[in-house]
């Protein structure tokens, strides 16, 4: 997490115009952080944390003006020509975060000529992925890699002539309730200006207005009433013998998030329903359910389906199931 969570960090510091220079020491900190990344799970052949936080960390360094090894860039290369970015399915916010380190490195010439070819080839290949990924609701990947994604088409110029990238601000205007944490706002704001985060290196900070204010955040209003949510734990072969290992119907408030709907299924006697989760800047996240862990070195994680087989486009904070909805909890491969 380190590598991820220092790079974002990076890069709101950066964005938020500070004193010269001020923050050298955790610069240097992420190029450690980043060949840690790496040389710990070399037998693995992919980074510890995943290639999502190791492309943030060269993104954030680039954005630094911060030359990195060229042999740190080609290791993103090599995965994205052998597809191994991304998990679930859903590769749209790793290849997009690494085509944006791809277009800052080539732009910013912190490589040499040849492999800013390379990574300038590599950025408009994922640009092409990014519009094949959108479905016909105009999201590209799900709602939350949809920023990213159209990030990718500012940074690269395709913004002009790609037809996804009008389709995907479209549905992104239209599903902005669901970026409320500082995490995903943060990805999404550059996108409502006609920005990326590449723009953050050119910023000219001396004109810069100070125009922050507070703002009186108006708390949700209360939904009277209660609800009933369907509750379904699966993990298939071969992580365990039975499909179906927890399936009831949890009564909860009627405003009530995914996560209360699984607060409220731990306290149902008999307690025979109990999971965990890990914080991260988007919310938490589920790690473990009926003792049954998603583990990096495994490969596999908690996928959240509403039934029958439609993966959640929220956080489990975020999102709120309606009444008489089935909600499935999926250990699953990435």
């Amino acid at each position: 997490p380190r590598t991820g969570r220092l790079a974002l960090y990076l890069l709101g510091l950066q964005a938020t115009c500070p004193p010269l220079s001020p923050h050298r020491s955790l610069v240097t900190w992420l190029k450690y952080y980043l060949e840690e990344d790496w040389t710990g799970s070399r037998q693995q052949g992919h980074p510890i944390t995943s290639y999502y936080q190791y492309g943030l960390g060269v993104l954030a360094l680039c954005v630094h003006r911060k030359r990195v090894r060229e042999e740190v860039v080609r290791r993103l290369l090599t995965a994205q020509h052998h597809g191994k970015l991304g998990h679930g399915g859903n590769t749209v916010d790793t290849e997009a975060v690494v085509a944006l380190a791809f277009t800052c490195l080539e732009r910013r010439r912190l490589v040499g000529t040849e492999l800013a070819a390379k990574l300038r080839v590599a950025a408009h290949e994922a640009s092409r992925n990014m519009a094949e990924a959108q479905g016909p609701d105009g999201i590209i990947g799900n709602i939350y890699s949809t920023p990213w994604a159209l990030q990718v088409f500012l940074a690269t110029g395709e913004c002009q002539t790609e037809p996804a990238f009008g389709q995907a601000m479209a549905a992104l205007q239209e599903n902005l309730g669901a970026f409320g944490t500082a995490a995903t706002m943060a990805q999404v704001l550059p996108v409502l200006h006609g920005r990326s985060y590449l723009d953050i290196a050119s910023m000219h900070c001396g004109e810069e207005p100070d125009t922050l204010t507070p703002l009186d955040m108006e708390p949700l209003a209360e939904v009277p009433g209660n609800k009933t949510v369907q509750l379904v734990v699966e993990c298939p072969l071969p992580w365990c013998y039975e499909l179906r290992l927890y399936d009831r119907l949890v009564p909860v408030p009627a405003a009530a998030s995914l996560l209360d709907v699984l607060q409220a299924a731990a306290a149902l006697e008999p307690r025979d329903f109990r999971f965990h989760t890990q914080d991260t800047p988007q919310g938490p996240f589920l790690t473990e359910v009926l003792g049954l862990q998603a583990r990096q070195e495994k490969r596999n994680y908690w996928q959240i389906l509403t039934a029958p087989n439609t993966p959640l486009q929220m956080g489990i904070a975020d999102y709120r199931p309606q009444d008489g909805e089935t909600l499935i909890l999926r250990l699953s491969e990435w």
